[in-house]
């Protein structure tokens, strides 16, 4: 029997190694969007689910030049291609998450925190001043409702558009703190 050589290409190696990172930081914004839910009624998580959501980006960097160092270097081109596919991963398994969150755990919770949240005087004022000669609690319960009638999978679309639309612009940042400089390329 012949034993045939497999080659993995230089874009199987990027795209295995982005799904594989893409994880790390996937599962960083998991942490960022629970941690967040649960600041919906502690905000100390909230903004610890802030500065988790923001560490997923020196992680990222972390990962690329560690990739750089030990597996190959990085052109800019593939640097982005790598980060882009990892920031991809990422919001793919955030979706996820988000989508079983809304699905079966939230349970209405969200949207009785909001509800108490706009019932404050000050809340309600400041909506009076942004939409003058609207009635505000029909606003505001007009609001609720939408939001409350909106299905899982629907949050889930939006949450996936705005997770691609973020990873789109973080990965370029990402990719030119990775890639591998060589006197050529300054």
């Amino acid at each position: 029997m012949d034993q045939q050589k497999t080659q993995v290409t230089e874009s199987q190696q990027t795209r295995a190694y982005a799904a594989y990172y893409g994880l790390w930081v996937g599962l960083c914004w998991v942490a960022s969007f629970a941690l967040t839910m649960w600041g919906v009624k502690a905000p100390f998580a909230g903004n610890f689910g802030l500065l988790v959501g923001l560490c997923s980006i020196p992680l990222a960097v972390w990962l690329l030049r560690g990739f750089r160092e030990t597996i190959a270097p990085l052109s800019l081109r593939r640097a982005w291609y790598m980060a882009w596919m990892m920031f991809i991963g990422a919001a793919l398994l955030c979706t996820a998450a988000q989508y079983i969150y809304f699905a079966y755990l939230d349970n209405g919770l969200l949207v009785r925190s909001y509800s108490e949240m706009l019932q404050q005087p000050e809340m309600h004022d400041m909506i009076a001043r942004m939409l003058p000669g609207k009635d505000v609690d029909s606003t505001i319960n007009e609001a609720l409702t939408m939001f409350s009638a909106t299905p899982p999978a629907q949050l889930a679309i939006q949450f996936l558009f705005w997770n691609v639309l973020l990873a789109t612009f973080v990965a370029f940042p990402t990719a030119l703190f990775s890639f591998s400089r060589t006197k050529s390329e300054l």
